[in-house]
């Protein structure tokens, strides 16, 4: 038996989406795995089902819980993380279109 009990693949990138701690979403996993073996047969795929559809409702409350403990500050900070990264997405195709117009010019300018 291993030290580290199986979590689904997909717990790192619901915690970083959640806006939650790898080591919260795993306490979450182990929350929604006791709450689904009420309901289904433990290992049958409606208890992995229920575990995930738990799981989800799970970090979306907890991302909801820290947003409101955050005083509005977390989704605002959130939002500008997004549009800063779309800025640098923009930014990095304008500059990439740019060298691909040099290089089409290129046998133009000294041919």
């Amino acid at each position: 038996m291993s030290a580290n009990p199986k979590t689904p693949k997909l717990l790192p990138w619901l915690a970083k989406k959640a806006g939650i701690t790898e080591r919260r979403a795993t306490t979450l996993w182990h929350e929604a795995e006791r709450w689904a073996a009420h309901r289904a047969p433990t290992g049958s795929s409606a208890y992995y089902q229920h575990a995930v559809d738990r799981l989800l409702e799970l970090a979306a409350a907890e991302s909801l819980r820290e947003d409101a403990a955050s005083f509005g500050w977390r989704p605002w900070a959130r939002a500008q993380a997004r549009f800063l990264a779309v800025s640098m997405q923009v930014l990095e195709e304008t500059a990439a279109a740019n060298a691909r117009s040099w290089k089409l010019l290129e046998p133009i300018r000294f041919g």
